[in-house]
């Protein structure tokens, strides 16, 4: 876990500093940043093999848009590992967060240079390019917490994102499971799709619980670390859900940009990220006051 320990000018903290003035940037903070940074290529570089390689497929500005919602996850967790690493030597919350600011917007722009290249120099690309750059600058924003808890909710953001990927690929032999499938009726398989729609966060919830305090029990903070960092996974998502919507209300008055209402906040996925805010809140702080005995 993290070399450096929760700084005694943060609240809720009930151990001491740690004799090192200088702490050194973490293995899971160096993980997430490769972590976010390889995704984000990826990201990037597929939606430019789709529109470069593909006849038939998207056009620039819909590509984007089918890529806007991980792009905007991606940028604003990379930018908060990087700005976590870069944060980690500034004894107090101000100097973390002017810090986090400065490379969330370094970033930004760079992010930004690489969506405009991708997906071509629309009005309307030119907006999600804006809509990346500020999903940076929120994610570097979030260096203003102790370097412990941002890198255990990092470290748990990923196994949300991973426990979405595995249970969306897991879907149809999961349906059968919970009553659906190709022999369902019609009122089973919706009722199938219900279910779907509850274990998916529920599980991605416990996984934020678990990964979370086992990275931040290492630097025994006080209790209350314990459900915030849990609960930081579901921050995660419905920031990403607020830009997304933002940049629809934005595209609807440029040129084209009615396909931009698939950006629009939607129930279920709000439904999702609360869902896994709470369950990983709840779990998080049973979870904590089980370690802190």
């Amino acid at each position: 876990m993290a070399d450096d320990t929760i700084a005694e000018d943060d609240p809720l903290t009930d151990v001491e500093d740690s004799d090192v003035e200088e702490p050194a940037e973490s293995t899971g903070t160096r993980t997430e940043v490769f972590t976010g940074l390889l995704w984000l290529g990826i990201s990037v570089f597929t939606a430019y093999a789709t529109l470069h390689g593909a006849p038939g497929g998207p056009g620039p500005l819909e590509a984007a848009i089918q890529a806007m919602p991980d792009l905007i996850t991606s940028s604003l967790i990379t930018a908060a590992a990087i700005a976590a690493a870069a944060g980690s030597r500034r004894g107090s919350a101000l100097g973390r967060l002017l810090v986090g600011l400065a490379v969330g917007a370094g970033f930004g722009l760079v992010t930004a240079v690489g969506v405009r290249w991708a997906y071509g120099a629309e009005t309307s690309v030119t907006t999600l390019c804006l809509t990346v750059a500020a999903a940076c600058v929120l994610g570097g924003a979030f260096a203003v917490l102790p370097g412990p808890v941002l890198d255990s909710s990092l470290w748990a953001m990923t196994w949300v994102l991973f426990a979405g990927l595995i249970l969306t690929v897991l879907k149809d032999p999961l349906l059968t499971v919970l009553g659906g499938g190709p022999a369902a009726t019609d009122a089973a398989q919706a009722t199938a799709e219900t279910r779907f729609g509850y274990l998916q966060p529920v599980a991605a919830g416990l996984l934020a619980a678990v990964h979370s305090v086992t990275w931040l029990r290492m630097d025994r903070p006080a209790l209350l670390w314990y459900p915030l960092t849990g609960a930081l996974p579901g921050v995660y998502l419905l920031a990403t859900e607020a830009l997304g919507d933002a940049t629809a209300r934005a595209l609807s008055a440029t040129p084209g940009g009615a396909v931009g209402a698939a950006l629009f906040t939607d129930p279920t996925r709000i439904r999702y990220a609360a869902i896994v805010l709470v369950v990983g809140g709840v779990l998080g702080l049973l979870l904590g006051a089980r370690k802190s005995k």
